[in-house]
């Protein structure tokens, strides 16, 4: 008997804290980035392809959105239960290969009132014919921006993401999106250096970011703590003195701004006897939170 291709999965471990149902139609990404997870280990050479393909079993766009909206619709009360649907894990969803299906996808799902959650690092897209169609529903009555949220990856390195739009351009990004009145959020993972990373959240938040999710670097799920080398950059192990100083900071910058959401990287590095500095902040939340809390 052969195997039944899904398009819908359930993911676990780190990708868990972005979505616990996730969408999957292509795999690969063309932003070559040096850190990319999906690189890494046996399954690499697969989903870690330079340029998005459909994956395997998958005939068409079309075919990969029925598939996809069958198993949406059919999982429906789980997925708003747990928070909406993510998109993607094994790509990127909003550049010029992927958008148009991904869009699609959202437009069906946000009218059966899932929310759907993007990340991305592409830029543009926003000045696309799916995107005007996605703005186009609130203008008939459904308002489809209570139900999509957009996000942006921040670093604040350039030189470690070879094929990426800039990280200065996805803010201005993030803006545009934020006037038209989506949803906006940023992660903050990997982070890199505190500094940068520090710099990218007081960006974002000039930019109207509602929430944060900030993650160390990991490698096989496990915070990296030795010093070692990505792209050429000379990457240092992370103190647990500086990192409890960028939570402080943070802290004292969303302040009444925006929330956060610390990754279980930061809570490994730090040890339990320092989780209170992030359990008292009121805006730092769980991972059982939802930008879609309030709708």
């Amino acid at each position: 008997m052969s195997k039944t291709l899904k398009i819908l999965s359930r993911p676990k471990g780190n990708a868990e804290e972005y979505g616990r149902w996730s969408v999957n139609p292509y795999i690969g990404c063309s932003h070559l980035c040096s850190y990319c997870y999906l690189k890494k280990g046996p399954s690499g050479a697969y989903l870690g392809q330079d340029k998005p393909v459909l994956k395997k079993g998958v005939v068409n766009e079309e075919h990969a959105y029925h598939l996809a909206m069958a198993e949406i619709i059919a999982n429906r009360e789980e997925i708003i239960r747990d928070g909406g649907l993510f998109m993607t894990f094994t790509s990127d969803p909003m550049t010029d290969v992927c958008r148009a299906l991904f869009l699609k996808i959202a437009i069906g799902s946000i009218q059966y009132k899932i929310p759907v959650v993007v990340l991305t690092k592409a830029t543009q897209f926003w000045n696309s014919d799916e995107y005007f169609n996605l703005c186009a529903i609130s203008k008939f009555g459904f308002q489809s921006k209570r139900y999509v949220s957009f996000g942006w990856t921040l670093t604040g390195h350039d030189e470690l993401e070879q094929n990426a739009p800039s990280n200065e351009d996805r803010l201005r990004d993030m803006e545009i999106v934020r006037d038209e009145g989506f949803k906006t959020w940023a992660s903050i993972e990997p982070v890199i250096d505190f500094p940068s990373s520090l710099d990218m959240i007081y960006q974002a938040l000039n930019a109207g970011c509602q929430h944060f999710k900030i993650g160390l670097l990991t490698n096989n799920t496990r915070m990296v703590r030795k010093d070692f080398q990505i792209g050429g950059y000379q990457f240092k192990a992370y103190d647990v003195i500086d990192c409890m100083h960028f939570i402080e900071d943070v802290m004292r910058m969303t302040y009444g701004k925006a929330t956060v959401y610390w990754k279980q990287s930061v809570r490994d590095l730090l040890g339990k006897e320092l989780e209170w500095h992030i359990d008292i902040d009121e805006h730092s939340v769980d991972k059982d939170w939802s930008i879609f809390k309030e709708e």
